[in-house]
């Protein structure tokens, strides 16, 4: 059995404990009710990595809405309501459906599923507490509607899954604690990593780091911190990625963030698919948020480089230009800018 495999059967048997009353099977996983909202999590696709190793891409979706029509009032109810309090999932919107679901999506190797799987395990949580708590009020103001089914065979669950309570019972109580990430942590990856390519500069504090990455012929931002708690699960680590674009308006930059959460959330993650894309301000924004719950030594290296690849992949789709050697001479740094300083010869 692969990798990929093997963190299906995680998930489902020792992780969440689903209760096969309430799923389904699938060729790539299973789609379980924890509550009225089903959830699908399936190994989609395999890549090969640059050491050679296989990659399995886990796709976690739930439904969400129906019926869901975009125009200039739905595209600013999602941008405003949904897009920018991502945590570690993004709404994806299906034309063909009409339908909103909320998906997370990240590639598993056999060096990373020890730690990677317990993260899966809760987005998908997450997805879970956000469809039941959102759906309603988001529905409502989208002239939408909630997208709630039942069991083939069994119909509507009374009663929900243990799980779908997780964030009132485990990860909000834990969110109220300060942030598992502090201090020296954030220092030691900054001096250990970012200290050469892909960084173009970076600075750490107490309460997290800055890294700049480059963007055509400037740069793009990316901060981490410990001290900006999520409305709904306290405290943490928030992750936010800032990409300038010109000449959208601000329908267009909406709808740019949505089909980016399309691209990286349903299809191919750039970096860890846990988040979602918005729109701000001439600036797409991809936001995250990882609860106290999910804390393990050593994880800001691995998001530090996933945060790199997304911003390799913005570069070349936003501004159309790879990365190469001359992307990292100092001048395409703010500071580098602000200076003024003359290109490498």
């Amino acid at each position: 059995m692969n990798v990929g495999n093997q963190t299906i059967e995680w998930l489902y048997s020792e992780q969440l404990k689903v209760d096969q009353k309430w799923s389904e099977r699938t060729p790539g996983g299973f789609t379980w009710w924890a509550d009225q909202n089903a959830q699908t999590i399936e190994v989609i696709g395999e890549e090969q990595g640059p050491d050679g190793e296989t990659g399995y891409l886990i796709s976690v979706r739930t439904d969400f809405l129906r019926c869901v029509d975009l125009n200039g009032k739905s595209l600013s109810v999602i941008n405003t309501l949904l897009l920018p309090f991502a945590s570690m999932t993004g709404p994806v919107y299906d034309a063909a459906t009409r339908t909103l679901s909320l998906c997370s999506l990240v590639r598993v190797y056999e060096a990373i599923a020890a730690w990677m799987n317990p993260i899966i395990s809760v987005a998908a949580v997450l997805q879970v507490g956000e469809a039941r708590i959102m759906g309603a009020e988001t529905a409502e103001l989208l002239g939408a509607e909630q997208a709630l089914s039942g069991h083939p065979r069994r119909g509507m669950r009374a009663d929900p899954d243990e799980m779908a309570g997780m964030i009132a019972t485990l990860i909000g109580p834990l969110g109220k604690q300060p942030s598992r990430w502090q201090g020296s942590e954030f220092q030691l990856t900054v001096d250990q990593h970012m200290q050469k390519p892909p960084s173009l500069m970076a600075n750490a504090s107490e309460r997290g780091f800055t890294v700049e990455f480059p963007y055509g012929d400037h740069s793009s931002l990316c901060q981490v911190a410990s001290d900006q708690p999520h409305p709904r699960y306290g405290n943490g680590l928030f992750l936010l990625q800032s990409f300038p674009i010109v000449g959208l308006s601000q329908m267009e930059g909406i709808s740019l963030a949505l089909s980016l959460n399309a691209a990286e959330l349903r299809h191919k993650p750039w970096g860890y698919g846990f988040g979602s894309y918005a729109y701000r301000d001439g600036t797409i924004h991809f936001t995250s948020f990882f609860p106290n719950v999910i804390y393990r030594t050593g994880l800001l290296p691995n998001l530090y480089f996933s945060t790199a690849q997304r911003a390799r992949a913005m570069a070349v789709r936003l501004e159309r230009r790879d990365w190469t050697h001359e992307s990292f001479t100092p001048r395409h740094s703010a500071l580098g800018r602000m200076m003024d300083l003359p290109k490498e010869k």
